[in-house]
């Protein structure tokens, strides 16, 4: 039995890994060509700061930076925010400021790579129609999941162009990530200069943590409801017309 089910599923599983190391090894690529420029270590960002000073093409190339950064190394968000909140503690305003909007670029860019390519990639994969169509709506009904995937320390970035790929509507998405965006980035930025400093910043972020798995627990509870009522209605439309 087990056999027969690895001899079906042996293709999805030979082109899954072919993505995942495709993916793994542009990532590696990308940091250590970053590595090589100089764009990420706390002395890069020094050494960058003085050759440009406090201006605004300095906060456009680390903007950029986290573009690149957040697009092709989606794991964390880390590799140049931390860096630039240790080095630039005293405007770590200017920081925050700057990570939010250029990652909340960058988020919003995977949702489109996921909504255009997305389907494409899973159909290559799996091969078939209905099974494209079933991954797409599962994913679908995991909506209300992702304001906390997006907030957990979970590759979020992956997150977002699987709900691109899922189709979540636009709008959603794009509010849903700029909120946590901006609660991602202030944990980074002044996470590391101030709460990771004491005992009771920890407590905080994770009753924080905690209290958003609650709420969207009832998000789903109610979306729940909301599906099962919707079917019901259905059904009994159904069975007027016949």
């Amino acid at each position: 039995m087990k056999t027969v089910m690895l001899k079906k599923y042996r293709p999805v599983i030979v082109k899954c890994l072919i993505v995942i190391v495709i993916l793994a090894a542009l990532a590696v690529g990308i940091y250590f060509l970053l590595r090589m420029l100089g764009f990420t270590t706390a002395d890069d960002f020094v050494r960058l700061r003085n050759d440009l000073g406090d201006t605004i093409w300095f906060w456009i190339i680390i903007g950029l930076l986290q573009i690149v950064q957040v697009i092709f190394i989606p794991v964390s968000n880390q590799t140049i925010t931390v860096p630039v909140a240790l080095v630039f503690n005293n405007e770590l305003w200017k920081v925050w400021l700057v990570s939010w909007i250029s990652i909340w670029i960058a988020t919003m860019i995977l949702y489109f790579v996921g909504r255009l390519g997305g389907g494409k990639l899973l159909k290559w994969i799996l091969s078939d129609e209905d099974s494209v169509r079933k991954c797409t709506e599962f994913l679908n009904r995991g909506w209300v999941y992702y304001p906390l995937g997006m907030l957990l320390p979970l590759p979020d970035d992956i997150v977002t162009t699987l709900a691109g790929t899922a189709k979540m509507k636009l709008w959603f998405v794009a509010v849903c990530s700029l909120f946590t965006r901006a609660i991602d980035t202030a944990c980074s930025v002044f996470g590391w200069g101030f709460l990771t400093r004491y005992w009771w910043g920890w407590i905080l972020l994770a009753v924080g943590i905690v209290l958003l798995g609650v709420l969207t627990y009832l998000f789903h509870r109610i979306d729940k409801k909301r599906r099962i009522e919707n079917g019901k209605r259905k059904e009994n439309d159904d069975k007027r017309r016949v």
